[in-house]
């Protein structure tokens, strides 16, 4: 944060339209110029958050070096400016005010004084952002907002291992004791899945869902994404302040004895199972999928593709479908049953005649990347497992039908594509080669064994809490 109050602006406008706010001084002839989508909160300038004294405020805001492009070198000097606002209009009051700690923010100490407030840095996810984001943004605010780091606990990743061992020591333990938790998770989905995941045995009569808070750090960023929370330049930190934990809708899938995780881009793998059980479970909260889209996540989950951002999943479809070898594009063979509802609420079975596949894809949100709304009927947190499929067409056909996601999801109103709602699926693999029995749950994959399937459904209970903005 820039030392000290950059102005004190005397006189405020705002423009809807441009989604700027202009700041102007009566001293000098100066302006300051911010856009709605820098700002992370207005605050009342006074030693404790809520205690309002006059009409003086204080907005911070992200500021990012002028001349600079979308590098590296720009994100390590992106930075939180303060500036003091004298007498602010109600519109900039009604859009940034926060006047007061949020509540899970003010989650008590435990009774040997531990912190119950963390934060997560995933250092490697997506392009590695988070622990340059973590120091110059959320430190920094958090200290404006009276919270000191002996007020919260920084957790850093040292492996893909970390934030499972973090939750099953720390979090987990906790939540089935019934204390109340609060963790800021600067991640990809990844991060989501491992608490989901860790956190399901650890239920019991007093269990207390944690409150997550997500910034968005991985490559698809599908949850924030679809949770609205990724809409400004802030990544998910002013939702963050400015929202409400809400239960976090989530699905299980049962894999056939055999099942493995594959780890180390590809080169390992890990065992599904614990405890005797010849199941593998694995829970999610964004998407399973089989063919095409778990292909293309796996191919693409390695440091080299990962340089590309969001363009690694493209750049992997596209060799996919037009391998550079010459060979014909792969199709893929199984049995799929869905599981429904009709009108009255009453459960039924669906046998999908087509055998032969391309892509199917169960969502629970909206938008696997900001712009690609997979399933767009599909609202924040609303719970609705859908699916989108279509089988066998020309990679052209295939491509063509992808780019209508990026148009708001046109591509559910494609003839050979198929858009239902759904309680769960179950899909039987008919595939030798085990390179295309790979499943994608959150990102993570999932290989069958040979003459396996997978069996995903709805989960009823909640283990976790995201805080998000009311929309409505």
């Amino acid at each position: 944060m820039s030392n000290g109050v950059i102005c004190k602006a005397t006189t405020a406008g705002v423009n809807l339209e441009s989604q700027i706010i202009t700041l102007y001084r009566d001293d000098v002839q100066h302006s300051v110029e911010v856009h709605f989508q820098d700002v992370i909160a207005l605050l009342p300038s006074t030693p404790e958050l809520g205690a309002s004294q006059g009409k003086e405020y204080t907005l911070l805001h992200i500021r990012k070096p002028k001349g600079e492009d979308n590098s590296s070198s720009e994100k390590k000097n992106t930075t939180v400016e303060s500036i003091k606002v004298v007498d602010p209009p109600k519109l900039l009051l009604d859009h940034f005010l926060l006047s007061g700690l949020p509540k899970h923010l003010s989650v008590p100490s435990g009774p040997n004084d531990e912190c119950n407030l963390h934060v997560v840095v995933s250092v490697k996810s997506g392009i590695c952002e988070a622990e340059v984001f973590f120091d110059n943004i959320v430190r920094v605010v958090f200290l404006a907002l009276g919270l000191p780091e002996q007020h919260f606990q920084v957790h850093r990743t040292s492996s893909d291992q970390s934030i499972k061992e973090f939750v099953n020591k720390i979090i987990g333990p906790c939540a089935g004791s019934g204390i109340a938790q609060t963790v800021l998770l600067l991640s990809g989905d990844g991060g989501i899945v491992d608490f989901v995941n860790v956190l399901e045995p650890f239920r019991s009569t007093k269990f207390l869902q944690p409150s997550i808070g997500l910034l968005s750090m991985g490559t698809g960023n599908a949850l924030a994404n679809s949770a609205r929370l990724n809409r400004d330049s802030t990544r998910g930190l002013r939702s963050f302040l400015r929202g409400h934990p809400q239960n976090l809708p989530t699905f299980s899938a049962k894999f056939s004895p055999g099942s493995q995780y594959l780890v180390d881009e590809g080169r390992r793998s890990e065992s599904l199972t614990s405890g005797g059980n010849p199941y593998g479970i694995v829970h999610g909260a964004v998407v399973c999928s089989w063919a095409l889209h778990a292909s293309l996540v796996a191919d693409s989950d390695t440091t080299e593709y990962r340089k590309f951002g969001p363009q690694r999943f493209q750049i992997a479809a596209k060799e996919l479908l037009d391998p550079s070898d010459g060979s014909k594009p792969h199709i893929y063979s199984g049995r799929i049953t869905l599981f429904k509802k009709n009108a009255s609420g009453q459960d039924y079975i669906e046998h999908m005649d087509r055998t032969k596949h391309m892509y199917v894809l169960a969502t629970l949100v909206s938008n696997l990347e900001e712009k690609f709304s997979i399933s767009p009927r599909s609202k924040p947190l609303d719970g609705q497992l859908r699916l989108v499929h279509f089988g066998a067409l020309p990679s052209d056909e295939v491509m063509r039908i992808l780019g209508l996601a990026f148009q708001g999801g046109k591509h559910v109103h494609e003839a050979s594509v198929g858009y239902d709602s759904i309680e769960g699926m179950r899909i039987e693999l008919d595939e030798e080669d085990s390179h295309w029995r790979r499943i994608c749950i959150d990102g993570k994959i999932v290989q069958v064994g040979k003459g396996g399937w997978v069996e995903i459904r709805k989960e009823p209970n909640y283990v976790l809490s995201l805080v998000v903005e009311d929309h409505s």
